[in-house]
């Protein structure tokens, strides 16, 4: 295996370019100092798999309908969707419904599982709209719908969350030939008059595309816009039309029959969005302990406050939330708020954390970060351990040195030293180690990292409560062990982490349970947002 020191940058981890040496971050031999109050981690990673609740695909039908839509392509369009009940029972593919003539409603305006869409076929099949076709509508209702769930939906999530749109259509648009139903046409394309054809399929690419740039507006996973052209009597006009969508909406145009309907569409891709994940950064981190100005500090119940702090602002040091408002105390001191005073956090739940990150919601809140995405400023940095760390889960800190030692903050918080002081004898002495390299990836292709986790210190907790299972015994260290992933080349982007959490229990001198080395495995990691 390779020797790397802790990554300066988000990406160090994985860049040769700044392999070196372990001298003079830690102590001879590379491992720092030796002894039952250190702790040493060995094992494998894996990105986790881009599937399930975590990577949601939300699709959009978009279905011509009306009066003079060939009642054959009605009747297999509500049969092809009453089909997908029973093929998607998972929760994290969901639908929305559009019918379209001359203009488009949203029968099913929001994504809803695949059982609720059946309740909307009823209404599609009764849809009487009447009037000239046009295909830009439908693309542009598409727009506004995902625009509004992007808007309003967890950053995190967005991010990882494919979209597609499939418009099903049987008959050429004709919206340049019909601009009262169809305000707003687009100049550079109307020059194309009186060639209604040209016009519409220059308006169609332009609208299309306007749909595909929302991903890049909002930061979601991936638009993508499929056309499916019925075909009952050939239109080589509709046909080069639903090609300039495919063109603009980033796929092919599928072609088909009334009768084969259902098996097309039933044969679209609604995997969730595969892109390349890759490790970010990986951090250690024991909850229990403190680093302040060059010495390490008892933390017994992990709020961020040293025992001794506590007991000299009469807060329990063995309780994370020692007036039991849901705020924890080490968050109420950083915000200037009363540690001793119960303080109501309105429009927010303490009882839940939405991104699974051990800060509930209301702390958030309080902390102003975004309760459905661990880390919310994207530095790669959990909000938890920064707010531990001391620094801004707002701002991303990997290129700030707040102590002006030479070391960013970030670099400060992998090393578990303190980003506000110049601490250089004790990180040499204190500071954590991290060997990472490349290792076979999994059978289904995600990368995996052979890891190593060295001088991590323990430190001697009380004894503390864990209602209703006994206390948890004194000398009791928690340390959090985070996998950070996130698409390559997107330094700032929201990725997801992975967490794993080891208890070790120290008493001094020499008492350590478990003894030697800590193995780790894949699938000891739990997958948060």
């Amino acid at each position: 295996m390779r020797r790397r020191a802790p990554s300066w940058t988000l990406f160090a981890l994985l860049l040769p370019a700044l392999s070196c040496t372990d001298a003079g971050l830690y102590a001879v031999g590379g491992r720092g100092q030796a002894g039952p109050d250190r702790a040493e981690f060995v094992g494998k990673a894996c990105v986790p798999m881009a599937a399930g609740d975590s990577f949601p695909v939300k699709v959009l039908y978009a279905v011509e309908g009306g009066q003079g839509v060939d009642q054959l392509v009605k009747g297999q369009i509500a049969d092809a969707l009453q089909s997908l009940s029973s093929r998607f029972s998972v929760p994290y593919i969901t639908f929305a419904l559009v019918a379209y003539h001359t203009v488009a409603t949203g029968i099913q305006g929001s994504f809803v599982d695949a059982a609720k869409i059946q309740l909307a076929i009823g209404t599609y099949t009764n849809y009487q709209e009447a009037g000239p076709i046009s295909l830009r509508a439908p693309l542009k209702l598409a727009k506004s719908m995902l625009s509004g769930d992007m808007q309003t939906g967890c950053r995190g999530t967005v991010a990882r969350t494919r979209y597609l749109v499939v418009l099903i259509y049987s008959t050429a648009d004709t919206s340049c030939a019909n601009p009262a139903f169809n305000a707003g046409l687009d100049s550079r394309c109307t020059k194309y008059l009186p060639d209604q054809a040209a016009c519409s399929a220059c308006e169609l690419t332009a609208v299309t595309a306007q749909l595909k740039n929302l991903a890049e507006q909002y930061l979601a996973g991936e638009v993508t816009i499929q056309p499916i052209y019925v075909r009952t009597t050939p239109d080589p006009v509709a046909r080069a039309q639903g090609a300039a969508i495919a063109r603009s909406g980033g796929t092919e145009l599928v072609e088909t029959d009334p009768a084969s309907l259902k098996n097309t569409i039933n044969a679209l891709n609604y995997a969730s969005l595969q892109r390349s994940l890759t490790l970010k950064r990986l951090i250690a981190y024991n909850r229990s302990a403190v680093s302040r100005a060059g010495e390490q500090m008892v933390d017994s119940d992990g709020d961020g406050l040293p025992d001794d702090d506590e007991a000299a602002l009469g807060l329990d040091p063995v309780a994370m939330d020692s007036d039991l408002d849901g705020l924890m105390d080490g968050i109420e001191v950083r915000m200037g708020m009363p540690p001793n005073a119960v303080d109501v956090i309105n429009g927010c739940n303490p009882f839940l954390d939405t991104d699974g990150d051990r800060l509930n919601d209301c702390e958030e809140r309080v902390l102003g970060t975004d309760a459905c995405i661990s880390d919310s400023d994207g530095d790669g940095i959990p909000e938890l351990v920064e707010l531990l760390s001391r620094t801004n889960p707002l701002i991303a800190e990997d290129l700030d040195d707040a102590d002006r030692d030479g070391l960013s903050n970030v670099a400060e918080i992998e090393a578990h030293t303190d980003p506000s002081s110049a601490d250089l004898a004790y990180r040499s002495d204190r500071g954590y180690g991290y060997v990472i390299a490349d290792a076979d990836p999994t059978e289904d292709g995600r990368p995996c990292y052979d890891i190593e986790i060295y001088n991590v210190s323990l430190v001697p907790t009380l004894e503390r409560p864990n209602p209703p299972f006994p206390n948890i015994p004194r000398g009791t260290n928690d340390i959090y062990i985070y996998l950070q992933v996130g698409r390559e080349n997107d330094p700032r982007g929201t990725g997801i982490g992975s967490l794993l959490i080891e208890q070790i229990q120290f008493i001094p001198p020499n008492k350590r349970k478990p003894k030697g080395i800590i193995q780790m495995a894949p699938d000891q990691f739990v997958l948060g947002s």
